[in-house]
């Protein structure tokens, strides 16, 4: 039997492994690998994309010291700009990425050999003074607490018939697609970063610019990421028609830069179901007499300061 069982093996389970007391932890993880929402996905002969979490960009004097000691971690540099009829350099603010991709950032803090992957737990079970978790694959495993850092509905889901005291409320979550784009090198694209405005692409990342080694150097690396009121509008038929919406997308995006679509080499979209979601105003949920925690950006705001913060002051309840 474990001491702690995590479920979910993005950003919120790293800053819990980095802060809790205890080690004897063993981390649950539907996806093939870690990161969550801090999502790199590479392409051979392409490159490197950041498909989730595009920067960390501290507000706060302690974050920033927290990011700076993480391994494999530099700053994104260069001129942020916004487009609105015209172009408007962003004011410089500090941004971190991963050296390789963004899910260093979890990589840098997990213990991969602690990790279940393609492991989703589909039923809780609290047996007078541990857990029982039930896993896709018919196995059962045990521990003496359990943390749940997964999206609010996954979580909603996972604990509503459990008598532990956490208040389920309606917010749904908002999806958003995320386009990785690769073109014939081009000149056009001098920042390293792009807002939108009057279009159903919001942001637009050069993932050239941030100068990894396995990015081809003959081409040039976006990531595009869509408004909310387009990924809502859009999601339910996403499965049934996916080249429709990446054709979309990327016809957009082309027509505002004005680019031919035969300097297209690659184009890849993928949906992301819980990208944003309303704050709960409550920092975190525990139930210590049943040993059960909840945390996540979503109690709080969705950005990575958010789930630091909010997984920091649930591993101290922890460990007190």
């Amino acid at each position: 039997m474990k001491q702690i069982a995590i479920i979910g093996a993005g950003f919120s389970s790293a800053v819990l492994c980095n802060y809790l007391n205890e080690k004897d932890i063993i981390i649950f993880e539907k996806a093939r690998g870690p990161g969550g929402r801090s999502s790199t996905r590479k392409v051979d002969g392409v490159g490197v994309f950041d498909h989730g979490l595009q920067y960390i960009s501290p507000k706060s004097s302690e974050f920033l010291e927290f990011v700076k000691e993480l391994k494999s971690v530099k700053r994104w540099d260069g001129d942020f700009v916004e487009i609105d009829g015209k172009i408007t350099v962003l004011e410089s603010t500090e941004k971190f990425i991963g050296k390789t991709g963004n899910n260093d950032f979890v990589k840098s803090l997990i213990q991969i050999e602690n990790c279940h992957f393609k492991t989703r737990i589909e039923k809780l079970e609290f047996l007078q003074d541990h857990w029982k978790l039930h896993d896709e694959h018919g196995k059962e495993h045990l521990a003496k607490q359990v943390i749940l850092t997964l999206p609010q509905e996954q979580t909603n889901e996972l604990v509503k018939d459990l008598d532990i005291g956490f208040q389920i409320t309606e917010n749904k979550m908002k999806p958003c697609f995320t386009v990785m784009l690769g073109l014939k090198e081009s000149p056009i694209f001098r920042h390293s970063g792009y807002v939108l405005n009057n279009s159903i692409v919001s942001w637009c990342a050069n993932e050239t610019s941030k100068n990894r080694t396995l990015n081809n150097k003959d081409l040039t690396l976006l990531t595009l990421q869509t408004t909310e009121e387009y990924g809502f509008n859009n999601f339910e038929k996403y499965k049934e028609n996916k080249d429709q919406i990446l054709n979309e997308i990327v016809g957009e995006f082309l027509d505002i830069f004005k680019i031919d679509d035969s300097e297209v080499v690659h184009k890849q979209v993928h949906g992301w179901l819980y990208a944003y979601s309303d704050p709960v105003n409550s920092e975190v949920f525990i139930n210590k007499e049943k040993g059960i925690g909840i945390t996540g950006d979503w109690f709080t705001g969705g950005r990575a300061e958010n789930s630091w913060k909010n997984a920091k002051l649930l591993a101290e309840k922890l460990s007190h």
